[in-house]
């Protein structure tokens, strides 16, 4: 009884309400086949959107209509949409450390479902071409069409399908002309363009059905339009719409969304921000609605509206179901607190993030809770909490590489930062630079690696230098003892037997340096178990010892080895955090012969092999003072030039002068001294330096270079160096490689790194390759393209470098290669380095005669005529250039032409006028107007292509077979160049 009386009350409304339905949709029209015919077996049959015009909606039809359109097709369609966004979320991974995006999820997510969106395009064509186009689900399943394509990246058919939704359900009265244009105003009386839709519709409407889709299209194409960067069109269709009073009410937060977008693919974070406050209401659930509250706290931020930003952050942190997101948005808003100067709020942030990491619920995520609470340590500032935290950081972080080298990098710039250079050297090098997060950084990190070990490896030998000279000046039996004492130490460390030398005295414990007493692994137990088949036991043992050893690898003599790895100074060791066990070892990089307790593993360690190291005669005193010297001088060049530590590098400097000062470097300390004390604004002591080098060095380089500054300058053209360096590049172009070595470096010693450089470097490489010292060569380009980065020649040498480290598979892939001729076209593709001579012509097709023309006379010059239609080379004419260089120029057009005329069958051949005149010859053409289209290209292109290659040592012509045979038997290419001109001229 119920039921019935309910089905009665919804019959009778939709009654009721039958006058305004059956006028929803009044004009759509459908040709689903257009001039297409229906397949044969339906021929006959009339599609139920063929049928609207030929019966009438009555009120069982357009129940019936309704249910089946609604459950069958458009309900089965939607859900598939939601899934295809949801799915796009859920693979969707936000950097919360970085400005968020504005949706959950890219369109290339969604895109990459285009199965699912194709059967939604599928369903809905089906829905609408089965039934009568006058339900009220037609509109709807458009709409659902439009949003397919939207997400499936297909924007022109979306925006075509939300124009169709647009025009169709533009509201007109009944017999109203269809020509009405959308948009404009019948009411006189009206100041605003009307182009939206007003929905009024009664309760049964509410209830039953969906609004109209045509106000929604309209927000959708606007967003459409974004996608497309029409922000032109978009920006002009939401103004609109914002100034619409026909505009429901639903959707103005949906249009604040839209505009917010549009502000924020513009980078306008400010109004972006103002109308996506706004449109909150707008998210699909309460995760996305935190996110955007996050990502509103990050504009706000970025607006330095950091008390707005505060309110969002923690309405993030409130909301969010997300533990990252939690983490985040409670750093971030502890980051606004950074301007109030309380101390007090920032030390209650921290405390809240330690109390984060001892919940289960945050045991995942204990490295990031750590890391955050030592960023906030750092804006205290509080550098001794900050360097606890991200060792902790560190220590929780199993998998988490971006954070792992966030904590490495965090701490290895605090060591740089407080001097600790060793430290840095180690946690620098701790970092995993496959990770794609520091590429901001990655320059800035190889610089300071480069530097640092440089500086560590100065450092050890000073230290191993002053070591071995203070046990040298201790009285013998003092010195005795402690050589014996280490003597003992190393022999137990590598499993040796004390060879009696010595007794007595500490010695560094084997075991555990605390009062744990070591367990008896045999001993009996509760459970009368061997230690070794009870697992709690063996569990227990395997954590203690990875918690205090770390991960080991599974090598013999682990331990002594490492121990013998640390320096005698045991205050020079480092804690360095080489993974999350917290381990400790020694960060400095020394080379294990230059220490007396690092002696290689096969050497028997023995008093007399400890001793000998230690310089106890005038001889081994005066040689261990030079390798100290050098490692002091050496230390303060890097402090200056590679750290710009001048006043390092100037105590250095200083410290050097009071324990060498009669090995003055040719005046180079003072110089140094000269350059600290100007950057540090001491002109006292800078003149003080500059007269003393002045007055003592008078005729040295470095005097030259303190009273020449320009020539400080690497790109200055000295008019002597230029000279200079052009006759070395002849020298080397021309092949006299061993006079041109010997010239540059003179040259290098004189004005060091120069304008010149690069070529240099570029085609000495050259001959290293063609005398086959491929490491020297790869040495020398990778110093081309270290210290020119900008250098045209740099993507040159990369190239040169990756086929040199592949040479020896290309070579015997070469060698292996069978090359048989192509009996057809005469072609052959052999590899030869030595100079081609064609003694008989290219097998060239003969161009065909047009007997209708009038037959111009040819251009003569000489014995050289001039023939327009036949087929020409582009020959390029090297003069004196060495048959090395001659081969990087023809591989050099060969990229070219690949890269500019792919899929076109252009040959180079190599061929010789005299003994200083090559030639390559290029293609050839069909005729002479051909050949010139291709020699204005190369010759505009070749001095990036060859630019190592000086522009006197080459020229480009056209050319006949004939004419290349007369000009290798005359040798005259001025008479030949002088028909080109006369052709062409000054082309030539």
């Amino acid at each position: 009884m119920l039921k019935r009386t309910i089905a009665g009350v919804i019959i009778f409304s939709v009654s009721l309400a039958l006058p305004n339905i059956a006028w929803a949709q009044p004009t759509w029209t459908l040709d689903p086949f257009g001039k297409e015919k229906k397949p044969q077996k339906f021929e006959e049959r009339k599609l139920g959107s063929e049928k609207t015009a030929d019966k009438k909606f009555t009120l069982p039809r357009h129940f019936m209509q309704n249910t089946i359109t609604h459950y069958n097709y458009y309900y089965n369609a939607n859900n598939k949409v939601n899934n295809v966004v949801e799915n796009a979320k859920i693979s969707f991974k936000d950097d919360y450390s970085k400005l968020l995006s504005f949706y959950p999820y890219t369109l290339e997510g969604t895109a990459g479902q285009k199965i699912d969106l194709d059967s939604v395009i599928l369903t809905c064509t089906a829905g609408i071409l089965i039934h009568d186009l006058r339900n009220d689900w037609i509109d709807n399943m458009y709409l659902l069409i439009g949003k397919a394509y939207f997400f499936r990246k297909d924007f022109d058919s979306a925006a075509m399908t939300f124009q169709f939704i647009n025009y169709n359900l533009f509201p007109r009265k009944k017999n109203e002309d269809d020509s009405r244009v959308v948009g404009t105003n019948s009411s006189a009386s009206g100041s605003n363009i009307s182009i939206a839709n007003k929905e009024k519709r009664n309760f049964v409407q509410r209830i039953v059905t969906l609004p109209p889709s045509r106000n929604d299209a309209l927000l959708w194409m606007a967003r459409t339009l974004i996608e497309q960067n029409e922000f032109g069109e978009s920006g002009g269709l939401i103004n609109t719409l914002q100034n619409d009073p026909a505009l429901p009410k639903r959707l103005r937060n949906d249009l604040d969304e839209v505009n917010a977008y549009w502000f924020y693919k513009q980078a306008g974070y400010d109004s972006s921000a103002a109308h996506l406050e706004k449109a909150l209401s707008t998210a699909d659930t309460k995760q996305d609605k935190s996110r955007w509250e996050y990502l509103l706290g990050q504009l706000y931020e970025m607006n330095h509206q950091y008390d707005k930003a505060s309110e969002y952050y923690s309405r993030a942190a409130k909301h969010t179901v997300d533990p990252l997101l939690d983490i985040y948005s409670r750093l971030n808003e502890a980051k606004m607190l950074k301007g109030t100067g309380n101390p007090k709020e920032l030390d209650k942030s921290i405390d809240n993030l330690l109390k984060m990491a001892k919940r289960d619920k945050y045991e995942a995520f204990r490295d990031i809770v750590y890391y955050s609470a030592g960023q906030l340590s750092l804006q205290k500032p509080d550098t001794g909490s900050a360097i606890i935290y991200f060792h902790k950081s560190i220590k929780y972080n199993e998998s988490n590489i971006p954070f792992k080298n966030k904590a490495f990098l965090q701490l290895a710039d605090i060591a740089y930062t407080q001097k600790q250079y060793r430290l840095a050297a180690s946690l620098y090098d701790s970092l995993q630079l496959s990770d794609s997060t520091l590429k901001d950084r990655m320059a800035q990190i190889e610089s300071r690696k480069n530097a640092l070990s440089k500086i560590v490896d100065a450092i050890t030998k000073i230290e191993r230098e002053d070591s071995l000279q203070h046990i040298a000046a201790m009285p013998a039996a003092e010195r005795d003892a402690l050589i014996k004492k280490i003597l003992k130490r190393l022999r137990k460390e590598q499993g040796l037997k004390d060879d009696g030398s010595y007794s007595g005295g500490d010695i560094i414990p084997f075991g555990n340096n605390n009062n744990q007493s070591t367990p008896d692994l045999f001993a009996s137990n509760s459970k009368g178990e061997w230690y070794f088949y009870n697992s709690s036991l063996k569990s227990k043992g395997f954590n203690d010892f990875k918690s205090k050893w770390g991960s080991r690898n599974n090598v013999d003599n682990w331990r002594r080895k490492a121990a013998s790895e640390v320096p005698n100074n045991p205050k020079d060791n480092n804690t360095k955090s080489g993974d999350n066990k917290g381990d400790t070892k020694n960060n400095t990089k020394t080379n294990p012969k230059d220490n007396p307790a690092n002696k290689a593993q096969g050497e028997d360690i023995t008093y007399e092999s400890l001793v000998k190291d230690v310089p106890l005669t005038p001889e081994k005193l005066n040689l261990s003072n030079e390798v100290l010297a050098d490692a002091i001088l050496e230390l303060a060049r890097l402090y200056q030039n590679e750290l710009e530590e001048f006043e390092l590098a100037a105590n250095t400097y200083e410290d050097y002068l009071k324990r060498f000062s009669e090995r003055l470097m040719d005046g180079e300390v003072y110089l140094g001294l000269y350059h600290c004390y100007t950057r540090l604004g001491n002109k006292t002591k800078a003149d003080y330096y500059k007269n003393l080098l002045n007055t003592q060095f008078k005729n040295s380089r470095s005097a030259q270079l303190l009273n020449n500054p320009s020539s400080l300058n690497p790109k200055t053209k000295n008019p002597e160096a230029t000279k200079l360096y052009e006759h070395i590049y002849d020298l080397f172009i021309e092949g006299d490689f061993d006079k041109a070595i010997a010239e540059k470096k003179k040259a290098d010693s004189l004005y060091g790194v120069n304008y010149w450089t690069p070529q240099l470097l570029y085609i000495e490489a050259l001959y290293n390759v063609k005398q086959r010292n491929d490491s020297v060569a790869i040495a020398g380009l990778q110093k081309l393209i270290a210290n020119n980065p900008s250098s045209p020649l740099k993507a040159k040498a990369a190239t040169m470098i990756d086929v040199l480290r592949r040479r020896s598979e290309i070579e015997t892939y070469l060698t292996n290669l069978q090359i048989t001729r192509d009996t057809a076209t005469n072609v052959a593709a052999p590899i030869d380095n030595k100079p081609v001579v064609n003694t008989k012509p290219v097998n060239v097709p003969p161009v065909a005669k047009d007997s209708t023309k009038k037959v111009v006379p040819p251009l003569v010059s000489g014995p050289f005529t001039m023939s327009l239609t036949s087929p020409h080379f582009v020959v390029m004419i090297l003069d004196k250039v060495d048959a090395v260089y001659v081969n990087e120029a023809k591989n050099a057009f060969t990229r070219y032409n690949k890269e500019n005329y792919y899929g076109e069958n252009m040959n180079i051949t190599k061929d010789v006028i005299d003994a200083d005149r090559n030639l390559l010859l290029i293609s050839p053409f069909t005729d002479a107007a051909k050949a010139m289209q291709y020699y204005e290209k190369i010759k505009k292109a070749a001095g990036s292509e060859v630019s190592w290659l000086p522009a006197n040592k080459y020229s480009f012509v056209i050319i006949t077979i004939e004419n290349l045979q007369l000009l290798k038997a005359n040798k005259n290419i001025t008479e030949y160049k002088k028909l080109l001109n006369t052709q062409y001229p000054n082309r030539f």
